[in-house]
């Protein structure tokens, strides 16, 4: 393989399974909601405004702490296509880490567009996604989202509480219990919905919502970077 690739390769693996860590523990955002809501208190996941932001205290299977920060992007077009963002750094406490930006289809939820940067350098390369798809078959289903997951539909059985953050910012929630015995705290309030993961049989905490909010992030990649990202080479290539 290209060591160039290679070293791509290994950069956005790294960065993508501290991640994926904790979002294994949420949920798979296939079927978005459509059922009306039997409460206004938790009425799914948050419609945000460009630049809404979350960041999570994640911590891996030996108890180390990263800080992983999502902003929002908004919704733009590409060929006509009508598209949002989510650009997300796995851990904002690594200096010499990657983001990752990821443009999904609006009606879909397919992605269309996925870029990344090394934060200590200037190119923005462009993902191809069949790859990552290949390399992490659940991809998809782990990244952070703006889209309901049915299983956290409000027609569900929760229960009500309340959380304050880091910050002194308390916000309304809903507790549902998964089929891995996880209990997810989701609310309304924050963009990406997730607020807190505990592992019951051990009452282990696998992330928490330390701070939020609901405009003024900017993102390390702008809009126009992603568009003219660098391309990876194809498969055939990254094989040589």
């Amino acid at each position: 393989m290209n060591p160039k690739y290679k070293k791509i390769i290994i950069i956005l693996a790294s960065a993508l399974l501290i991640g994926l860590l904790v979002f294994v523990f949420f949920f798979s955002k296939r079927g978005k909601i459509k059922l009306g809501w039997d409460s206004d208190i938790y009425t799914g996941f948050l419609l945000p405004e460009k630049g809404a932001w979350s960041e999570l205290v994640v911590y891996d299977e030996e108890g180390n702490e990263s800080l992983q920060r999502s902003i929002y992007l908004g919704e733009s077009y590409l060929e006509g296509m009508r598209i949002y963002g989510v650009e997300t750094d796995p851990n904002v406490n690594n200096s010499t880490g990657s983001v990752l930006q990821v443009w999904y289809d609006y009606a879909t939820e397919d992605i269309i567009k996925m870029v990344s940067k090394e934060k200590q350098e200037k190119d923005i390369i462009c993902i191809n996604v069949p790859l990552m798809e290949t390399l992490f078959p659940t991809l998809t289903n782990y990244l952070p989202t703006v889209v309901t997951p049915a299983k956290y539909s409000s027609i569900n059985r929760y229960t009500y509480d309340t959380y304050t953050t880091e910050t002194g910012k308390t916000i309304q929630t809903a507790k549902f219990v998964d089929d891995y015995e996880t209990e997810i705290w989701l609310s309304t309030e924050i963009p990406f919905g997730i607020v807190k993961g505990v592992y019951l049989p051990n009452n282990l905490i696998v992330a928490y919502l330390r701070d939020f909010g609901l405009f003024g992030a900017t993102p390390l990649i702008s809009e126009i970077q992603a568009i003219n990202c660098q391309p990876i080479k194809l498969l055939s290539e990254l094989s040589e």
